[in-house]
């Protein structure tokens, strides 16, 4: 038996005997997603709840069994999740629908991510700092996350309802469903869509939210000093209302665009094009900087690479960068910008790079 095999079966020790931490928890259900027969035999000790105490032989004997029925079976996938649904559904997993469910959904990297379901409680998907994910919902609703990036839903969604919160960036794929229409809630505000697909960045850190569609139709509600404020959007357009923590959300006029305002909101229609090169790169793994303040583009440099920025020549806080970027480390942007004409000079301590 491996040693991943070993430490697996030692977490569920520590389940079943209600002494596992958080972080352990954690690994136990990711250690699940990695082996369908891990998962299998997960389901059959917290059906019998069963301890493993000083029966390390039996135990093994389960576990290798399962793994030979997963390797030997011609079962189908479809097959496997009417087996689970029925085991679900049984009187006797009671103890099952508050313990856990495991759901796995792939990264851009190809890595595996897993989440927890738990009664009453809402499923979290995150992408780090650093990373870009991409999860597929049983609805065929697909949703990429930007770093440090992170959507909840409840456990009901797509039987009674297809609402989502979201902090941070996303770009999402709707699958159509005139009956459940899917909400996105990022900050009070909330789009309202049947079917398309749009990006929606709502970092904290930004104050602000920006809504760009690219195909469909979305209805954007904004919370504006007690009121909301509906805006119908098409392909092309974009949206940006403020966010401010302190006074609550509202509409910002901006000066920024040169068409028309609409109840305050920074409303302008964009070219599709040009939209997908500077809204939708990010998921093909491509940092963009659209004329960025100098603060605005440490942060992007902070959450894509991963690292920490701190400014210390106050006069470069008035410059702004544009591009488009596919380098490897935080290190080759700046090396480019430099070259590329950026009164700009850094160093590095450790994960923090000094800007001066």
């Amino acid at each position: 038996m491996s040693s991943e095999d070993s430490y697996f079966l030692e977490l569920i020790q520590k389940y079943l005997d209600k002494r596992i931490t958080a972080t352990e928890e954690e690994e136990l259900y990711h250690l699940m997603t990695l082996e369908e027969s891990r998962l299998d035999l997960y389901l059959y000790l917290t059906q019998q709840n069963q301890s493993l105490k000083n029966r390390p032989i039996t135990l093994d004997s389960l576990f290798e069994s399962s793994k030979k029925k997963y390797k030997t079976t011609d079962s189908t996938a479809s097959e496997r999740k009417e087996k689970r649904n029925t085991l679900l559904s049984s009187k006797n997993y009671q103890r099952l629908l508050i313990a856990a469910s495991v759901l796995i959904m792939i990264s851009f990297g190809g890595f595996y991510l897993f989440q927890h379901i738990l009664p009453g409680r809402i499923i979290k998907l995150t992408s780090a700092k650093g990373e870009r994910k991409h999860f597929k919902l049983e609805d065929g609703t697909e949703i990429w996350l930007n770093s440090g990036s992170q959507l909840e839903y409840d456990v009901k969604y797509g039987l009674s309802n297809r609402d989502v919160t979201l902090s941070g960036e996303a770009y999402f794929k709707v699958t159509k469903n005139k009956k459940l229409p899917f909400h996105v809630n990022a900050y009070g505000n909330t789009i309202e869509v049947l079917g398309t697909q749009f990006n929606v960045q709502a970092y904290a850190e930004e104050q602000k939210m920006e809504t760009t569609l690219f195909e469909g139709k979305v209805n954007l509600k904004v919370k504006d000093k007690g009121y909301v404020r509906e805006f119908i959007m098409h392909p092309g357009e974009k949206i940006e209302v403020a966010n401010s923590l302190a006074t609550g959300m509202h509409i910002r006029k901006s000066n920024l665009v040169k068409e028309s305002t609409e109840g305050g909101a920074n409303f302008s229609q964009i070219n599709h094009e040009n939209t997908e090169l500077s809204e939708a790169l990010w998921t093909k793994n491509k940092l963009v900087f659209q004329d960025d303040p100098i603060d605005i583009m440490s942060r992007k440099i902070e959450r894509w690479y991963n690292k920490t920025i701190r400014i210390e020549n106050k006069n470069i806080l008035n410059q702004s960068y544009t591009g488009v970027f596919q380098e490897k480390t935080a290190r080759e942007v700046l090396d480019i910008l430099i070259k590329t004409g950026a009164n700009l000079h850094y160093k590095e301590q450790r994960d923090t790079i000094i800007l001066y």
